[in-house]
């Protein structure tokens, strides 16, 4: 009975997912067909073409790629870190900084998107793929230094003593032995933050606006308008948007429900 709900609930969250992939592929009289048609010998890559060939979305998937990729790179670092400092040091206020960092991750991003465009803009980084970089890392490195302290906490101390008694620097020991035992914790908070600046749509559409360097989830509105939405371009571009985050989950499954298993405890 379990596997059974189970397999409900997946066809149930795959439905849609799948539906979107055979809308890519069918011909355009065919979306709008009722009751709906499944004829397989119609489909086609032609929506496939249209996209990467005759639209923006090469220089849309791009302008993600970049900024997804050093947002995440930015915070895992910086994370990394903040993390250790606050697992390994003592001092006074250090409760209080790892309540407010988590406070931080759950204020609302939304109420904070326009003074936060106000500080970008008067620092002249509006419309840059540095500005909008910046705005991610506000909202991705919290979680990430909440969830690290945790992980860093759980790797053993001894490990670290021994490497001081060599005569190992911080950085060495930080560097060479405590990032390699927190590969697992590493890699969640990289898909976390690589996920949310990937799907991330409010401040992209503020701060870059609607040229050349839109990221792909402002970019699929250029799909939408004119008298009619081009629904089959859409359900393409939207299939291609999701492979990146579809390949990154197939080759680090394992590490990230390590990651997030052990994130998970408090020590």
């Amino acid at each position: 009975a379990a596997y059974s709900c189970c397999a409900l609930f997946a066809a149930f969250a795959l439905a849609p997912l799948l539906w979107m992939i055979f809308s890519s592929l069918k011909p355009y009289e065919e979306l709008y067909s009722f009751p709906p048609s499944f004829n397989l010998s119609t489909l086609g890559p032609h929506y496939y073409e249209k996209v990467l060939l005759s639209s923006p979305f090469p220089q849309f998937l791009a302008n993600s790629l970049i900024v997804s990729v050093v947002s995440t790179l930015v915070s895992v670092l910086f994370a990394a870190m903040a993390g250790w400092s606050l697992a390994r040091a003592r001092f006074r206020g250090q409760s209080l900084i790892l309540n407010a960092v988590l406070l931080a991750y759950l204020f609302p991003q939304a109420l904070i998107v326009l003074p936060l465009f106000t500080a970008i803009a008067k620092l002249g980084l509006a419309n840059s793929y540095l500005g909008l970089v910046l705005a991610y890392v506000t909202f991705t490195f919290p979680f990430s230094t909440w969830m690290l302290t945790a992980y860093f906490a759980k790797v053993p101390i001894e490990i670290e003593e021994a490497g001081r008694m060599d005569g190992a620097s911080n950085l060495t020991i930080f560097r060479k032995l405590v990032l390699p035992l927190a590969a697992p914790g590493i890699v969640t908070v990289a898909i976390f933050s690589f996920i949310n600046a990937w799907n991330e749509f409010l401040y992209g559409l503020v701060i870059l606006g609607g040229g050349e360097k839109r990221t792909l989830p402002v970019g699929l509105y250029n799909f939408v308008g004119g008298e009619f939405a081009q629904w089959g371009e859409m359900m393409a571009a939207t299939s291609l948007t999701m492979l990146p985050t579809l390949i990154l989950f197939l080759f680090i499954q394992r590490r990230l429900v390590g990651g997030l298993t052990a994130g998970a405890v408090k020590s």
